[in-house]
């Protein structure tokens, strides 16, 4: 298996096409192209990118509608839409889809490759709890094991967060102040379908019929406070996708 990240470049135009193939394969990226939004949405069917960047206005398919069909297939894929053309209701309608970024062309070269390099390493785990000791101490254990880590006090902060940020996966409590763990699960399910979702109570008896409504809702588990940290950090391990350093260009010279 591969594990250098896969980035999808997608633009009609054959020179730029291969100038920004050239830039990510010197960075360590595993680099596929094609000339079409009918053409990316085929390969998203053979296999999943990190990241894509597409450009706006292609023949035949262009890059928004192409996003939608992706979007179908991998609700979660961080795709980054870049174009020439002011042309706003295109734009409006990509922004009111999801996509991850728009970015006008010309492109500064530095500004892209940051921004790439941030959408195709590992995303954070966010850790919902108006308990600080259990963030702080969650936040440790995963970080120690290389991941971004992200905290909310509660479940509207937590949801505002996701909106911003693409989490792989989010620890929640049951019970927290104004919307409660259960509705924080289902909120998070709306921004991002992928996220997975592991519940954390220390009320075993009394959110038994939210813990059933969780687990319909696709939560992986509960975690029983107070728990071993460990227990968490092992569970992350097992489920998740591991973080990666994407190479610099002087690096492995």
């Amino acid at each position: 298996m591969n594990d250098e990240p896969t980035i999808l470049i997608v633009d009609d135009n054959e020179d730029l096409l291969q100038t920004f193939a050239m830039i990510f394969k010197r960075r360590g990226f595993c680099v596929e192209t094609a000339g079409n939004g009918t053409s990316a949405v085929d390969k998203f069917k053979e296999q999943i990118f990190d990241v894509t960047l597409m450009d706006i206005v292609m023949p035949e398919m262009n890059g928004v509608e192409a996003f939608k069909k992706i979007k179908e297939m991998q609700p979660g894929a961080p795709v980054i839409l870049m174009t020439a053309y002011s042309d706003e209701e295109l734009i409006q309608t990509a922004r009111e889809e999801g996509v991850r970024q728009i970015i006008h062309k010309p492109i500064r070269i530095d500004q892209l490759i940051e921004m790439i390099t941030q959408a195709a390493s590992s995303q954070p785990i966010l850790i919902i709890d108006d308990d600080e000791d259990i963030c702080d101490t969650l936040t440790k254990v995963l970080k120690l094991q290389g991941h971004e880590v992200l905290t909310a006090g509660s479940g509207e902060d937590g949801v505002d967060i996701a909106r911003e940020r693409a989490c792989q996966m989010a620890f929640i409590d049951i019970k927290l102040p104004n919307i409660d763990g259960l509705e924080t699960l289902l909120r998070l399910k709306e921004v991002n379908p992928d996220m997975l979702t592991v519940m954390m109570t220390g009320f075993r008896n009394e959110v038994k019929d939210a813990l059933e409504k969780a687990e319909a809702a696709s939560a992986i588990t509960c975690l029983y406070k107070p728990f071993d940290p460990a227990e968490a950090a092992d569970l992350v391990k097992r489920i998740v996708k591991k973080p990666r350093h994407i190479r610099r260009e002087d690096e492995g010279k």
